[in-house]
């Protein structure tokens, strides 16, 4: 089955390419996966779970960037990998294309995904699992977006010549002088701990009221 989907990332392409080639950094935004070790030059090993109805299928496998184009910022990434119980095996192509979005990224993903084994009943539903990767990703985004927050770097420290011009040029130049010396002084922000994933229940529940609403829709 074959599914699109696409996400904004707070950066201006250039940017946000290198974030999202960045797979180690971005792992932990990624509900449900974990990233469990580096095999070489852009091939990951790791795991990923997700419930679909009373099923909690969880999958280990391995991942590779096989395609990167830097000038168009397009990429593909090729995984596989085993159901832990032994029933089934899910294969994927992800196609990654940055589109500039006023001062950030449009990240537009083509995802062709085909499931063998017993766990190919529960992806008969390719409207459903359509949603599930949508909320999925959602999640994904406003993970990367604290991620990228987080990391940003700050205002640099004002010196003690910027601190005098500004308070020579005024009261208001003084307040700005004020919350320069109050920003040189701030400490750096602690690191935040990689992000924690949503429970699948509640993407199978945000993923079955989007089904409903544009069944809903479609009728009227």
């Amino acid at each position: 089955m074959q599914f699109e989907n696409s996400f904004e990332v707070p950066l201006p392409p250039a940017e946000a390419w290198k974030v999202l080639l960045d797979v180690p950094r971005i792992a932990p935004c990624l509900p449900g996966a974990e990233l469990t070790e580096t095999l070489g030059r852009d091939k990951y090993k790791g795991r990923a779970g997700v419930k679909i109805g009373p099923v909690n299928l969880f999958f280990a496998g391995e991942a590779e960037i096989v395609e990167k184009d830097e000038v168009a910022r397009k990429a593909r990434i090729k995984g596989k990998g085993n159901d832990t119980k032994g029933r089934g095996q899910a294969v994927a192509t992800v196609d990654f294309a940055l589109v500039e979005a006023g001062s950030g990224t449009r990240v537009d993903v083509t995802t062709d995904l085909n499931m063998t084994g017993m766990v190919a009943q529960y992806g008969r539903a390719s409207g459903l699992m359509k949603e599930i990767a949508g909320a999925i990703l959602g999640q994904f985004a406003e993970n990367l977006r604290k991620e990228i927050e987080r990391t940003m770097p700050a205002a640099t420290p004002a010196t003690a010549a910027d601190a005098a011009s500004a308070a020579e040029a005024g009261s208001g130049s003084a307040s700005a002088a004020a919350a320069a010396s109050t920003r040189a002084h701030s400490p750096a922000p602690s690191p935040a701990p990689a992000a924690a994933p949503v429970s699948a229940l509640s993407i199978l529940w945000i993923a079955l009221k989007s089904w409903i609403a544009g069944m809903f829709g479609r009728k009227g």
